[in-house]
């Protein structure tokens, strides 16, 4: 098969290198023999392209559609780039609801017949259900019993409450008519209910991932086969060391808790290593901390008596900056789980692992002071 022809796609994440540098999969250790043939993988995601950019070898260069500094989540491809995975043979991409576009792409291709095989790089993979952090479930805890207390009082105030009630109806319509709005718009991510999305903050899962890739490579161009398996053999022992220094740092450190201050990202992390992680808010990273996440958070600092706060570089500081100047807390310390990339990432051609080695394993083995 001529694969100067043909167009591989990740909608998830490729190796952010402008120039296209899939090819360079000798610092992994996978093959790179030979000429980079000019296929080309587009991604919408930063961890999904990565592996495949990984995994494909040579079969493909690889271009980020997500701008170096954007979140990965809440960014939408143009019409351009739709043509563009319409005309792809692999179109890569996470669960159902992750990127809303991508649904949209995929039953468009369903429609249409499209010969484009879409792969979805967490097929198979033991999924947890998104949730809240420890601290934001005895929020709710203390929510409903405010909610009780309001409700024995009821009795001595009913037309005040009536007023009050009509009041919050009011709120609560006019609440879901924002909300509504966000999903019409295509900005609405709220994972809550479902299954988280973040399995790649766990180096096993993501070798299940790679899994998905290579087969769907090999569905799309046999005669390279062994090359992607190879490929995604080194790669998978890239992260089984990077398990064993997690296991390490863990198994050495003397907290067992992380404070993040941003959405709840990390629960595949805990899942795997037994750290107990606090966010301000639940998986969606749409959601914004409300002055009781905050209080709750400097509840946990006090507590754990935590000296660091961590927060992801694509995201706000705010919170974080704001409970380092409120509590005894003395840093904010990059941890990331890599819905886009920076400028500084891009320009060092960092991956998946190299983002892991370099920004987060040194915030985890500070925090957890190992």
């Amino acid at each position: 098969m001529d694969l100067t022809r043909r167009r591989l796609l990740a909608a998830g994440a490729v190796t952010a290198f402008s120039g296209g540098v899939a090819g360079c999969l000798d610092r992994s250790g996978g093959q790179t023999g030979g000429e980079t043939t000019g296929t080309t993988a587009q991604a919408s995601f930063f961890v999904f392209g990565d592996v495949t950019s990984q995994v494909a070898g040579d079969a493909a260069n690889a271009d980020l559609l997500v701008p170096v500094g954007q979140h990965g989540h809440g960014w939408e491809p143009g019409p351009r780039v739709r043509e563009e995975i319409h005309g792809a043979d692999l179109f890569v991409h996470g669960m159902d609801g992750f990127q809303p576009w991508v649904d949209d792409i995929k039953r468009d291709l369903d429609a249409d017949g499209s010969d484009v095989v879409p792969i979805d790089a967490s097929a198979g993979i033991s999924l947890i259900e998104a949730g809240h952090s420890d601290h934001q479930e005895n929020h709710e805890d203390e929510h409903n019993h405010e909610d009780e207390h309001n409700h024995e009082d009821e009795h001595n105030h009913e037309d005040e409450h009536n007023h009050e009630d009509e009041h919050n109806h009011e709120d609560e319509h006019n609440h879901e008519d924002e909300h509504n709005h966000e999903d019409e718009e295509g900005h609405g991510h709220d994972h809550s209910g479902g299954m988280d999305p973040h399995f790649w903050m766990d180096p096993l899962r993501v070798k299940e991932a790679v899994g998905n890739v290579r087969r769907g490579l090999t569905e799309v161009d046999a005669e390279d086969a062994d090359v992607y398996a190879e490929n995604a053999e080194a790669f998978n022992g890239r992260l089984d060391d990077l398990h064993e220094r997690i296991e390490t740092i863990v198994a050495d450190a003397s907290n067992d808790v992380i404070l993040i201050a941003g959405h709840d990202s990390f629960g595949y992390f805990s899942d795997r290593y037994g750290v107990r992680i606090e966010a301000l808010t639940s998986v969606s990273p749409d959601d914004i901390p409300t002055p009781r996440d905050i209080e709750a958070a400097q509840e946990v600092i006090s507590t754990h008596d935590l000296r660091y706060i961590c927060a992801d570089p694509l995201e706000s500081q705010a919170a974080a900056e704001q409970l380092v100047a409120e509590t005894d807390a003395e840093e904010v310390l990059p941890l990331t789980a890599m819905p886009g990339l920076t400028d500084e990432w891009a320009g060092d051609e960092w991956g998946y692992l190299d983002v892991m080695e370099n920004v987060n394993l040194p915030t985890i083995e500070r925090v957890l002071n190992a």
